[in-house]
Order: structure tokens, then sequence, then C-alpha cells
């Protein structure tokens, strides 16, 4: 392979900075009004039992996500520290899951912009919206980091003052008790009223953890950072601060809405129950802070993923001419233009699919992921790489390891017995893995010279 050498960032942001950056991407208004409201349809008054378990699920899921981006702080993320523990095939899987993943992940924030602002203006198109959305998203992640930052807090504090009222709304008149919707949990179909089985909580389990997953895109900033082995304690307090934030409104609305079949049904729940509990002027209100929310979910993923996208220049993935056009920094904001646009492209392509394929792809990938990082979790203790003075160590090694390896297992397994969604993403999941095998084989790793994940860099400075 060519010599290629990529830029270095500086670093110029501190912890605030990146838990910004990090709740703006991941966006608890996003995962709560978008996946949230199909995860309502899926468990209806178990949907807050699901946030619950998934919640429980993310946080065990991520202690090895979080020890390994502790000490290998990378723009690269988890494919960077899966190949740095793991080997370079095995982080090169990683990598094609995020090429899926990511534009999925980024369209369903923007699909969810389109979907609130025809509710407010029917004329306008939804993917349409979208798409327009994605395009000044593109433009304003260009700029520098730190007034991306500024510009995404902002946000941030609109789209957590959202959910905050929405939560209020329903705990200030509470109509279901928490024992009966533990005790019973019922699901609306049609507006008929049925009792919600294991399968679906299951299913409905493993999306919540999906929706409050994402704490460890903190990672993606550390090369940015002033002190980036921190960044594993910080991965462990952003999932703890998201699953608050989207289990809180979601209880809200199961035990504040009368009419549960009339909300549980709509298309947009939350709508629903605004236009139910609170007057026009509120809603509207609301709905305004939704679509502030989940643009700025938008903006801050193609902030966040240009990174990754940048690191796979950087590490020599595609061909000579794609890689240096990957790692160009624009001269005057530092950071990786050309990554972030072509980011933004796939993403627009990804916004043609439907939201329900959007977040069954997502679901399927995000296990995938989980079973990876947590191999190499386990591998990168043993073999001593993880887990060193100054960085964060997970606790109870192993037991969180071969708990979330066993959680993602079941997970996968509910997931292919649901013939309708699930497995239609297990399979699509399954299909890029063996691609990205193949890739890896057949172009990577020809020849004499292997093709090896980038080490930790050295200090950027600034």
């Amino acid at each position: 392979m060519s010599d290629l050498t990529a830029p270095a960032f500086k670093r110029v942001l501190g912890p605030v900075g990146v838990t910004m950056l990090t709740l703006s991407v991941l966006s608890p208004g996003a995962s709560v009004l978008v996946a949230g409201a199909d995860i309502l349809h899926q468990a209806g008054t178990g949907a807050a039992l699901a946030f619950l378990l998934g919640g429980v699920l993310t946080l065990i899921f991520t202690f090895a996500q979080a020890e390994l981006g502790s000490s290998f702080p990378l723009a690269g993320g988890d494919y960077a520290t899966i190949g740095n523990t793991l080997g370079p095939r095995a982080g090169f899987v990683q990598f094609g899951v995020n090429v899926l993943q990511t534009p999925v992940f980024i369209a369903v924030s923007a699909t969810g912009v389109g979907l609130y602002l025809h509710v407010l203006v029917p004329a306008l198109p939804v993917t349409g919206t979208a798409v327009a959305a994605l395009a000044l998203a593109a433009g304003i992640a260009v700029l520098n980091i730190r007034t991306g930052a500024a510009l995404t807090g902002t946000f941030l504090m609109i789209e957590l003052a959202t959910l905050v009222l929405i939560a209020a709304l329903g705990f200030a008149h509470p109509v279901q008790s928490l024992g009966a919707i533990a005790a019973h949990p019922t699901v609306f179909t049609g507006g008929v009223p049925t009792h919600l089985g294991l399968a679906g909580l299951g299913l409905a389990v493993a999306a919540a953890s999906w929706a409050t997953s994402g704490a460890g895109q903190a990672i993606y900033f550390s090369e940015e950072m002033h002190a980036p082995a921190s960044v594993g304690r910080l991965v462990i307090a952003i999932v703890v601060i998201t699953v608050l934030f989207e289990l809180i409104p979601v209880l809200g609305i199961v035990i504040g809405t009368t009419h549960l079949p009339t909300v549980f049904s709509s298309d947009a729940p939350f709508t629903a129950f605004l236009a139910e509990r609170a007057s026009p002027l509120v809603a509207m209100l609301v709905t305004l802070g939704i679509i502030a929310a989940l643009f700025n979910a938008v903006v801050s993923g193609i902030t966040c993923y240009g990174r990754y996208v940048f690191s796979s220049g950087r590490d020599r993935i595609w061909s000579n001419g794609i890689n240096r056009a990957l790692i160009r920094l624009h001269p005057r904001y530092g950071s990786p233009w050309v990554a972030t646009l072509v980011l933004g492209a796939a993403a627009f392509a990804s916004c043609f699919l439907g939201l329900s394929q959007l977040i069954v792809l997502a679901a399927g990938c995000g296990i995938a992921q989980w079973v990876l990082i947590n191999l190499a979790g386990i591998a990168g203790r043993q073999r001593g790489l993880t887990g060193g003075p100054g960085t964060y160590r997970a606790p109870l090694y192993p037991l969180t390891h071969v708990l979330s390896l066993a959680g993602a297992t079941a997970l996968a397994v509910l997931a292919w017995n649901d013939v309708a969604s699930g497995r239609p993403g297990v399979i699509a999941v399954g299909t890029v893995i063996v691609l990205s095998l193949l890739y890896h084989a057949l172009v990577l790793d020809r020849g004499s010279e292997r093709w090896t994940v980038l080490g930790v860099p050295a200090d950027a400075g600034g």
C-alpha cells in the first residue's frame, strides 16, 4: 500500500463539549419521538418496560466499549478499537457493519424532521423535507468543531426541555398505575387491545436497546479531546443520562394517556398525546421542539461520523485517490469536509427507505456490533491491551462481557424468529458481514503487504 499521511486533528474539546456533541448525535429526543413511536406501536403500554430493560442492556453492553475507547481513543471508533484487539479482519467486519448503520442512523432522524414538519405543514413532502434537512445539516457540519458544539448544545437544551415537558404532562394526570402496566402490558393492533407476549416484548427491548445506545460515539471525538483516555468514563456517564431522558417521557405517555387505543394506534402517538393533554399552542411549541431535536441529531450525526469516514481514508481502505480525498481537512475550519459530504450523500440515499425498514436495519447492526465489541473487550484485557493505568476498566470483568454476548445472542434469535420485521434485518447484516470478509480478503489483504488499523496517533497539540 502507498504511503499516506493524514493531517492531525487539533485537541480543542473538553468533557462538556464532547458530552454535548455525543448527546446531540444519539439524540434522546430523536430516539424517543421517532424510534420510540415505533416501540409504542410494537409494545403498547409495555413500551416503558421495554425502555427500562433496553437501557439496562445498553449499560451492560457499553462497559466493554468504554474500556476499548479509553485504551484506543481513535476517530475510527469501534472498528478501530476492534481492529487493534481482535485483529484487522474483525475490525473490517465492524467497519462494514458501520457502513450500513451510519447513514441509516442519520436518515432516521432526517425522516423524523420530515414527518413532524409534515404534521405542521401537510403540504411539505416527508422525503423531500428530510433531504433538505440533510443538505443544510451537512453544510453546518463542515464548520469548526467548537462552533458546531456550541450550536448543537443550544439545540440539545431545547430537545431535553421538550422531553421534560412531555413527561410532566403525563405525570401531572396519571391514568394507569405502574403496577398495572408492568403486570399487564397491552398492545393495540388496529385499536384493539391484546396482551403483549414475551416475543413482542423481546423485540421491543431490542429496539429500545438500540434507541438508548450511542454513548460510544464520544470515541469518534476522542482525537480532538484534551484528555482522550478519559473518554471511557465519559461514555458511561452519557449512557446513564440517555436512559433517564428516554425512559421518563415514555413512562409519562404510558401512565398519562386517557384514550390508549387512539393514541397508541396513531401514526404519531406523541402528537396525539399532546392533542389530548395540552393546548394547541403548547402542542405546536412541543412539535417545534421535536423538529429542533431531530435536526440537531442530523447535524451532530454527520459531524460525528464524518470523523469515521475520515478515518477510513487514513486507514487506506479505499483506492489511493479516494483515500486522499477523504483525509482532506478544511483549510479554515479544520473539519474533514470531503468525508462529511460523502456521508451526507449516503444518508440522502437511505432516506428513500421507509422508517420501519431503517429501524429494523439499525437494530440488526446494533446486535452485530455488541457481539464484536464484547469479544474485543475480552481479548483486549487478556492480551493486556486494555484496562491499563489511567484508562477506564469495565467492572465485573468478564461477567458483563459474557452477559452482553448472551443478551445479544438472545436478541438475534428473537429477531430471526420475527419473519416479517426482524429476519430481513438479520439477513441484511449477515450479507454485509460476508461482503466485508470478501473485500478484506480480495482487496485489502492481497500481496505481501497486509492491511492494518492505525494505532493511537501522536498528540495533535493545538
